[in-house]
């Protein structure tokens, strides 16, 4: 007895996941977080080195532990916010990747939690509206 090969996923490559602007935001991982975290950095507030926060080990761990806890999509939308609301200051020039992980994401993520499942409790209502409305009309021919 043959067993039958699953065909294999494609492969997606080190610079494939660098390239965070058009990868799919279910396949980011750490290195793609952290390219996003340079790449903003140094277009919004001008910051051409990215230093992280206590060393690169740190920092990854940080970004692991919140994509298994929220999910990439849930993350780069906090991540986002986390930049639009950020003001620089002298003292800390750019916003990192282990600093919105600690402190930033735990204030944003409920939110956004919130707001997607209201989208999503008013996507099914609506549904089952349709629904009631043609069961109805049945019920009157």
């Amino acid at each position: 007895m043959t067993k039958s090969k699953k065909p294999a996923a494609k492969r997606i490559t080190a610079e494939q996941r660098k390239d965070w602007r058009n990868l799919p935001t279910v396949d980011w991982n750490v290195r793609t977080f952290h390219v996003y975290f340079a790449d903003m950095n140094a277009e919004i507030f001008g910051a051409a080195p990215y230093l992280p926060m206590r060393n690169w080990a740190f920092e990854q761990a940080q970004i692991k532990r919140a994509i298994e806890a929220y999910g990439p999509d849930i993350l780069r939308a906090a991540f986002d916010e986390a930049f639009r609301t950020y003001r620089p200051t002298r003292e800390y020039p750019l916003l990192t990747a282990g600093f919105a992980c600690s402190y930033r994401i735990n204030a944003i993520i409920p939110a956004l939690m919130a707001e997607r499942a209201d989208k999503e409790r008013a996507a099914a209502e609506k549904a089952n509206a349709e629904e009631a409305d043609y069961s109805g009309m049945e019920a009157w021919l």
